[in-house]
């Protein structure tokens, strides 16, 4: 393998909203690892395609044999999109070392369940990895989620190694805060090491906003917040809101996604919500959203960690001015800067975490977290699908 190894990184979000990938430039690994980003790109989903996954995503809408045929769909769609991004670019596919590919996840069950005398934790990422490789000609790594569950892990997030290994200081206690669908952040105390690594997934992020826009506006998002920047609070709505949201509050280690915050959830705040101005909907649960995030940063700071200096933002989240200014407001002494550092943005930064977490792997390193995800141990993240 080279010093220089130049992999792609390739995801689909919790929102379904587009396929993104990014080409960077990787020497070393775990702490000594060296990011250099080449370029980004980012591909929308085919409507018939992101409405069949999200009808999957939900157990009352899915069944097995759309489930089966998307995993080999999301594949060809990612394969596809990586193909376009290097005729595009005008990058040979012989160039590239290998693809880390999260997949699409569909559903997520963290919690242990019972059958047949063994127990297990669980979770599905459709768009098998041995597609991509086969289509591609690139070997594919994959499935990161599934040996940290194995363990007796959360399968998630895998965001903080990432924020380990790149953003770490001696100097500040730092966090890094993405908004996808769901949020999730890391909190790195100054002179953090790798048993204290403190992260977890706070709750909703875009996804419930985005939802209610499709069905007040029919559109797929506020933008810029200029929707909830019109409205008033409903109070009676933010605090139904938080008696419904057990999750919010509960201690970390923990993580979520579209089966706490989906159809059920959307369906709660629209009975709830019949009468209330439908721009004072958006700002209301825009609010509330801000308030879990806010919530969980300022209750469960990793012991030693007093507060936070600066706060790094990344995910669709960020582009929500009025989202923003909600937690700005909020966490007053902490410095909130979107991020744009050693070549990772707001917008490709979960596609690199994907090619770092593939480096990981190819070098023989473990990359779950235990105390992040509760896993009993460290392991190897992924499977190696070879090209042929």
């Amino acid at each position: 393998m080279p010093k220089v190894r130049r992999i792609i990184g390739v995801l689909s979000g919790t929102s379904v909203d587009s396929i993104d990938c990014v080409l960077a430039e990787f020497s070393g690994f775990g702490l000594k690892t060296k990011v250099t980003v080449k370029d980004f790109y980012s591909k929308s989903y085919p409507k018939q395609l992101r409405e069949l996954i999200l009808k999957n995503s939900n157990i009352k809408t899915s069944n097995v044999h759309d489930i089966c045929l998307l995993n080999f769909i999301v594949g060809k769609a990612f394969a596809g999109a990586v193909l376009e991004f290097l005729k595009k670019r005008k990058i040979k596919a012989s160039t590239i070392d290998f693809i880390g590919s999260h997949g699409q996840t569909i559903f997520h069950i963290p919690e242990e369940k019972s059958v047949g005398g063994f127990r297990s934790k669980s979770t599905l990422q459709i768009g098998d990895p041995s597609v991509v490789a086969s289509l591609t000609g690139i070997t594919t790594i994959g499935d990161f989620r599934n040996a940290d569950m194995a363990v007796g892990g959360n399968g998630a997030p895998f965001a903080p190694y990432l924020d380990y290994i790149m953003f770490g200081s001696e100097k500040k206690n730092t966090a890094l805060l993405n908004i996808g669908g769901i949020a999730n952040v890391t909190i790195l105390k100054k002179g953090c090491k790798k048993n204290e690594v403190h992260a977890f997934d706070t709750g909703m992020g875009n996804m419930v906003i985005d939802a209610l826009m499709k069905n007040f506006y029919n559109t797929a998002y506020d933008k810029n917040g200029n929707i909830s920047s019109l409205g008033k609070t409903n109070e009676i709505l933010f605090n139904k809101l938080k008696a419904k949201d057990k999750y919010f509050s509960s201690k970390p280690p923990k993580a979520t996604g579209r089966e706490y915050y989906g159809e059920d959830f959307v369906n709660y705040i629209l009975k709830n919500s019949k009468g209330i101005p439908k721009q004072d909907v958006i700002r209301t649960v825009t609010e509330f959203a801000a308030h879990t995030i806010c919530y969980n940063i300022k209750k469960f700071l990793p012991k030693g960690c007093e507060s936070v200096d600066e706060m790094y933002v990344s995910g669709g989240g960020v582009n929500n001015k009025f989202l923003m200014d909600c937690m700005k407001k909020s966490l007053t002494g902490t410095k909130i800067l979107k991020l744009d550092s050693k070549g990772i943005t707001a917008q490709n930064k979960e596609a690199v975490l994907f090619a770092a977490l593939a480096n990981e792997t190819y070098n023989g390193m473990t990359s779950n977290l235990p105390s992040v995800t509760g896993a009993s141990r460290d392991v190897i993240l992924g499977k190696i699908c070879l090209a042929s």
